[in-house]
């Protein structure tokens, strides 16, 4: 990732065990994946250095006929990893997409960007294809820290669908419409922009991009 130096791991987070994936029931992850305001395709860009490496393509197999992809045959630090959305800044809410990673680059990954303050602060949920890896980031001052990270089944060259529902310090992640973890973190409270993120070095197009609030329940209020 562009600007990262530093991974290191953190305690805070809480993985729940296998069964409570029940209680995150498919109602929810139906109610992000359908719900939200559908984010241009064309709109997500960080000006003319991401025309590099971020292009809207023609893909019959995307939604809606079309697909941005980020596309770097190496990798390298130049690379611009980050797509910035013309979204509502948002603290509190629910974000999908769906993407898929193409096989045959030197990497093969993509993620969402959540509260970002600027491009070398954010939240980053991560997916890794090539390593079979779903991961939760906070990155601050360009430095990535891990959240937590999970094992997960992601083939290359498949379209897949990422969830996301964020409420204050937690957020949790469907992949597939499966609930695969929920982490927790304090860093960065305030509403940021939305963006698409893709490995450097890697071959990956988006799709069907929504985001929407999530108010508080009435009893927090």
């Amino acid at each position: 990732m562009r600007g990262i130096i530093l991974v290191v791991a953190t305690a805070a987070v809480l993985i729940y065990p296998p069964f409570v994936a029940y209680t995150q029931n498919s109602q929810t992850v139906t109610e992000i994946a359908s719900s939200g305001i559908e984010v241009p395709l064309a709109g997500c860009n960080a000006g003319s250095a991401a025309s590099r490496d971020w292009a809207v393509i023609p893909d019959t197999t995307a939604s809606s006929g079309t697909a941005i992809e980020h596309a770097r045959a190496t990798s390298t630090e130049a690379a611009e990893t980050l797509a910035i959305c013309p979204s509502a800044p948002l603290k509190n809410g629910d974000v999908s997409l769906r993407f898929k990673a193409l096989s045959g680059a030197s990497d093969e990954g993509g993620g969402l960007a959540l509260r970002m303050a600027t491009p070398k602060d954010y939240y980053l949920v991560k997916i890794d294809a090539l390593r079979d890896r779903a991961l939760l980031l906070v990155v601050k001052d360009g430095v990535a820290e891990e959240i937590v990270g999970v094992d997960a089944d992601v083939a290359a060259d498949v379209w897949h669908t990422l969830a996301v529902r964020v409420q204050d310090e937690r957020f949790t992640v469907y992949l597939d419409g499966a609930w695969i973890f929920t982490g927790y973190d304090k860093t960065l409270p305030h509403a940021g922009r939305i963006a698409l993120w893709a490995e450097p070095g890697s071959v990956t197009r988006f799709d069907r991009i929504a985001a929407e609030p999530v108010p508080k329940p009435q009893s927090w209020r």
